[in-house]
């Protein structure tokens, strides 16, 4: 028995059982068995979470959005007094209604970046031991019966494919798990002190409308319209500042630290086909 194990039929036999197993979609039966949740599922729930989050505050930045252009395009009589003197309420809300703006556009990039995370990390779930596994096997098996350049070119692509497996069942939900660790202590409670100043913030509230009338009307007849802009305009100081916080704090989250250590899995990927696949010219 030893020596066919040993022999080129027990180790064909061999990789293309354990290819058989991977196809069946055994090895995902047995890790939903014994652990009590998958790593791709803690992953998925993470991601789910911070995609929320990012809807949620894309939200709020078009309902402020919403607030500022209502007000700017208000029919209002006289001047909005500023410390450098008086202006009108289009010139005091232009620079806070435009950074509002950018900050909705990049929380909704966030929300559709955070989508397609969760889509790819479903894909490396359902394509890694089902599919890339038992083909890289099946042609590691096959290279074992082919001779030459044929022979290396073909155990070359299948060891390749072997670790793209690993990579796409537990590289990719090692990586997000890693990039939430990494946030939940260098930015994550900066993101929660933001958004909660950000919900606490004086603005206007257009979430209130007459019984006859929509907001949009409501807003443009009242009378105390130059009251409205001045409490807006004393809240743009800490608007921008809180935009500029969470901006930075979901740049850092979202893109510097999935980068970081997505770059290091192509690294350790790299040195494990580096040790797997020997180069041409050698062996």
């Amino acid at each position: 028995m030893p020596s066919f194990l040993h022999s080129r039929t027990g180790v064909t036999l061999a990789l293309l059982l354990v290819a058989l197993v991977g196809a069946f979609g055994l090895f995902e039966r047995a890790e939903r068995a014994l652990l009590p949740a998958p790593l791709v599922a803690v992953a998925e729930d993470r991601v789910q979470d911070s995609m929320t989050r990012a809807a949620a505050l894309f939200a709020t930045a078009r309902g402020l959005n919403a607030v500022v252009s209502v007000l700017q395009s208000s029919e209002v009589s006289g001047s909005v007094v500023v410390a450098q003197g008086t202006i009108s309420p289009g010139q005091a809300l232009d620079p806070v209604n435009d950074l509002v703006e950018r900050f909705s556009a990049l929380m909704l990039t966030a929300t559709v970046a955070l989508g397609g995370s969760l889509l790819l990390l479903e894909a490396g779930d359902m394509l890694g031991l089902a599919v890339l596994l038992p083909l890289g096997l099946v042609l590691v098996a096959g290279s074992l019966w082919l001779g030459g350049s044929t022979g290396a070119g073909v155990g070359r692509a299948g060891r390749i494919l072997l670790v793209a497996a690993l990579v796409a069942k537990i590289g990719l939900p090692l990586t997000v798990l890693a990039a939430e660790a990494v946030a939940d202590r260098v930015v994550e409670p900066r993101i929660v002190a933001a958004e909660a100043r950000l919900e606490g913030l004086d603005v206007p509230d257009v979430d209130q409308p007459m019984a006859d009338q929509g907001w949009l009307e409501r807003w443009k007849t009242m009378s105390d319209i130059t009251g409205q802009v001045a409490r807006m305009a004393d809240a743009a100081a800490d608007i921008a500042e809180l935009v500029i916080e969470l901006s930075v704090a979901y740049a850092v989250k979202l893109v510097a630290l999935p980068l970081v250590t997505l770059w290091l899995v192509a690294r350790m990927a790299e040195a494990l086909i580096g040790a797997l696949v020997p180069r041409r010219g050698e062996g």
